[in-house]
């Protein structure tokens, strides 16, 4: 299959090409001016939403695609005003991709689109209640892509992204943040230990990415391990495979708010296309750490002790 993906140099859009690649499609990724690295084989195109390669994309011809292309940055992108401006984007670029002829159209969301629930979220019954402008621009735009390819009898998935970490995360990002203070032998005081969330492997998510949209699996899709880990069991298993001591980890002073304490992903629907995680939580950790170790010694900026 000929798959065209923006977003392509992101933390899940890269781990979606290489994936792809290794199931035999071909993909051109959507790159920003001065950011074309790709997995080898990927063939790479210049642009952005609103600079779109139309010419490019028409001799691609492409027969499915999956819109990744958001703002994504930790501390920023939940309240970013940018968000309205990628809905509007998003819009007319699958309009375009649709009005050449592209069968399958992709979007990605968030599990924060669902509202607060002690039980596993389930694409056809949990209720959608966004409490941010991320999250309620992502539903503004499942509803948008449900309603125009109904009217134009188009195929279309929608992917709910759970927790996702992994290489090639923003260093920002819990698991990574964590990792580095253990590293350096630094408390990590922790605001919502008690949380829990559906923390899955990016090469997993990209795996799933996949599946979905090889089997043409039509609305609304979880992307999840289907298991809660609270922060606190986070980070004391990161503590364990670092053999640090674990009361290094703390529950902060003062303890943060948390919308959505609890945030599980019921994931029978994406497991009906025979898809299943295959990197266990503690599996996924030592890769994040061999990765950034990796990177410390190649950089020569050490952050764990020796």
């Amino acid at each position: 299959m000929k798959i065209f993906v923006t977003g392509a140099t992101g933390f899940v859009g890269r781990a979606f090409c290489q994936a792809a690649l290794a199931h035999g499609h071909e993909v051109l990724g959507l790159c920003l001016e001065g950011d074309t690295h790709l997995p080898e084989g990927c063939t790479p195109v210049t642009g952005s939403l609103e600079h779109f390669p139309w010419k490019e994309i028409e001799a691609f011809a492409p027969e499915a695609a999956l819109h990744l292309a958001w703002i994504a940055t930790p501390g920023i992108y939940l309240t970013s005003p940018d968000n309205a401006v990628f809905v509007e984007q998003s819009k007319a670029v699958l309009a375009g991709l649709m009005d050449r002829g592209v069968r399958h159209v992709a979007g990605v969301g968030t599990c924060i689109e669902y509202a607060p629930s002690t039980q596993p979220l389930r694409e056809t019954e949990s209720p959608l209640a966004p409490s941010f402008p991320y999250s309620r621009a992502k539903v503004q735009l499942f509803e948008w892509l449900r309603d125009e390819c109904k009217k134009r009898a188009t195929a279309w998935t929608w992917f709910r992204i759970f927790y996702p970490y992994g290489v090639g995360e923003h260093a920002s990002r819990l698991p990574s943040h964590i990792i580095r203070q253990l590293q350096r032998r630094e408390y990590v005081d922790l605001r919502t230990p008690n949380s829990i969330k559906d923390y899955v492997y990016v090469s997993d998510v990209a795996e799933a990415l996949c599946y979905g949209l090889e089997s043409a699996i039509a609305g609304p899709i979880n992307l999840g391990s289907g298991q809660g880990t609270s922060v606190w069991d986070l980070a004391q298993t990161i503590a364990g495979l670092l053999h640090v001591d674990p009361a290094l980890i703390r529950a902060a002073e003062v303890p943060g708010a948390d919308p959505t304490p609890v945030v599980v992903a019921d994931v029978s629907r994406i497991r009906s296309t025979g898809w299943t995680p295959s990197t266990t939580l503690g599996q996924g950790l030592q890769k994040l750490i061999a990765f950034l170790s990796s990177q410390d010694r190649r950089y020569g900026h050490p952050n764990a002790r020796t």
